[in-house]
This record gives structure tokens, C-alpha cells and sequence, in this order.
């Protein structure tokens, strides 16, 4: 078995945190610095066609995770993840590498669990999830986050998990709600004044925001959140009920577990996979659907 870590320099303390692992290595590995967006998923689509190698680790935040996932069209491969970024909502659910050690072990005795992913498809736009996907506020904050010096500085400081909150508060001032044509198992359903919109693998989004408890990355199903009908004053109160995930009895908060479904938009508006955000517009209907046990994971990575 081969191995290759994909190091982001800019998530958290990135080169810091590898350095300290790769002390303590016995075995050998090829390493990877990104440099630039996009650069993960690109690195690991040469791993794939051209090392064959059989586990990646990634060495980042959840928006590296993502990147990677996008790079992975073999099966064969495991991945593995050693936590440092901002959010990192996927070591919220998933186990990550904690010690050297444990990436011996596994090299040693390898063993896998599937779990598994989300797809979006909007045209000829395809993108895959592990965390979730998310229109509306949400994405807004994160296209906020994603472009603000502040999030590099609170990393430094191991107090990434405070981005998020910091950003809602602004983006309160500016966001407006929209409307939305959803279709789930058939049914059709308009909804308006919708803040967001929340597509879950896992329970997490945010930093840490419980938004879907129920969430689980083995069950084959989408967990979607909708926040429709309130105005500013109310989302911000439902956002701390979120934190304690105690917002699923609000009349504003419709809730439930599918295979897949479809949104038409009215109009543009930010969207995000696992925190990297894009526009899409009403042009073509927005599709989520489930790679059901698409993605192997190290053991030490298992659903918790």
C-alpha cells in the first residue's frame, strides 16, 4: 500500500501540523503542498492515474476535504484526514488521524468503512459532498468567510471556530430572502421568504451548527433543512437554537429525509458544497441525490 499526504499551507497551521507527524513516520510517503484552489483535486487526480496510490491524506480543512473528494473516480482508493482548518465540521462526525501511530497501524492492518456522498448537479455542473450542500444565507456567510483576511489570522490563533458566527451577524444586514420551487418524491412545493436551504450527509454545518441531529453518512438518505418565513430578527434567534439543536420544533423549520430532490430557483443565488460557494440561477433545475457507500474512509476516519 502507498501513501500521499496533501498538505494545505494556508488551513490552520497546515505545514506546522504535518511536520510534526512526519517526524514520527517510519514509513515512506510522497507529500503534496497545495497552492492554490482547485490544486487538491488536481493533485489527486494524477495520484490516481498516475502512482497508484491506495491512501491519500489530507492534511487541511473541510474545504480541502472537498477538493479532494473531487479528484477521487477510484474506488480502490481510502481516505484519511489529519484536522486542521477553520470549521472543520467533518472531524465533528468523522474520526480523524490523532498520532503518527495510528497511520502506521493502518498501513499495517488496513481496514475501511464506506460511507456516503452527495451529488449535486445544476446543467453541466457536477460537484460532490461529504458535509453537506447548502442555498441561500448559508452559502452567503461561507462566500463571506472564504473571502475574508480574518479567517487566515483567527487560524493562526486556533480560533477558526469563531469565523462563522463573527460573519453571520454581518451578512444579516445585507442578505434577502427568495423564493423556491421544491419537488421531493413527486410532490411540489413553493415556498417564500426562504433563507436557506440545507442538504445533510452528516449533522454539522457552520463551525459546529447541529442543524440536522438526525443525519447520518451510512443511512442512503439526504437530510434537508428549509428555514422559510421569518424575518431577520427571527432567523438570528433560530440560528442559536441551531447551536443547541433544538430548532426542529420551529413552524419555520420544515424538515425531512429523502433520496433525492430538485429546486428550481426564481433567481441567482449563492450556493455551497461543503463551504466552497458558487452562484446558479433558475436557467436549470438544481438536482441532490446520494452515492450511497461511494467513499472509503480509513477506519481511525469511521462514523463515530
Amino acid at each position: 500500500m502507498s501513501v500521499a499526504f496533501i498538505v494545505n499551507p494556508t488551513s490552520g497551521k497546515g505545514i506546522t501540523t504535518f511536520n510534526r507527524f512526519k517526524q514520527k513516520l517510519t514509513i515512506s510517503y510522497r507529500s503534496y503542498i497545495t497552492g492554490y484552489q482547485g490544486h487538491a483535486t488536481k493533485i489527486v487526480k494524477y495520484l490516481v492515474k498516475e502512482e497508484k496510490v491506495t491512501l491519500v491524506i489530507v492534511v487541511g480543512g473541510d474545504g480541502t476535504i472537498h477538493e479532494v473528494l473531487n479528484g477521487l473516480d477510484d474506488e480502490k482508493m481510502t481516505l484519511g484526514v489529519i484536522k486542521n482548518g477553520s470549521g472543520n465540521d467533518f472531524s465533528r462526525y468523522f474520526k480523524t488521524f490523532q498520532d503518527p501511530k495510528e497511520i502506521e497501524h493502518f498501513m499495517r492492518q488496513p481496514k475501511r468503512t464506506s460511507v456516503d456522498m452527495l451529488k449535486v448537479k445544476h446543467g453541466s455542473f457536477n460537484r460532490c459532498m461529504i458535509n453537506n450542500g447548502g442555498i441561500g444565507f448559508d452559502a452567503f456567510v461561507c462566500e463571506y468567510v472564504n473571502q475574508s483576511k480574518a479567517k487566515k489570522h483567527l487560524n493562526k490563533l486556533r480560533l477558526g471556530k469563531l469565523v462563522y458566527p463573527l460573519f453571520v451577524c454581518r451578512a444579516f444586514k445585507v442578505f434577502k430572502p427568495f423564493s423556491v420551487t421544491v419537488t421531493i418524491d413527486g410532490e411540489v412545493t413553493l415556498y417564500e421568504r426562504v433563507w436557506f436551504i440545507t442538504v445533510s450527509n452528516q449533522p454539522y454545518f457552520g463551525g459546529g451548527m447541529n442543524i440536522a441531529p438526525k443525519a447520518k453518512a451510512t443511512d442512503r438518505l439526504l437530510d434537508i433543512t428549509i428555514v422559510h418565513g421569518l424575518d431577520a430578527k427571527g432567523v438570528f434567534k433560530l440560528f442559536w437554537q441551531v447551536y443547541r439543536g433544538t430548532h426542529e420544533k420551529s413552524p419555520y423549520v420544515s424538515q425531512c429525509q429523502v433520496h433525492d430532490m430538485t429546486v428550481k430557483l426564481a433567481e441567482r443565488v449563492v450556493c455551497h458544497s461543503d463551504g466552497e460557494t458558487y452562484y446558479m440561477n433558475g436557467h436549470f433545475p438544481i438536482h441532490y441525490s446520494v452515492s450511497p457507500q461511494k467513499l472509503k474512509l480509513a477506519e481511525t476516519c469511521q462514523n463515530k
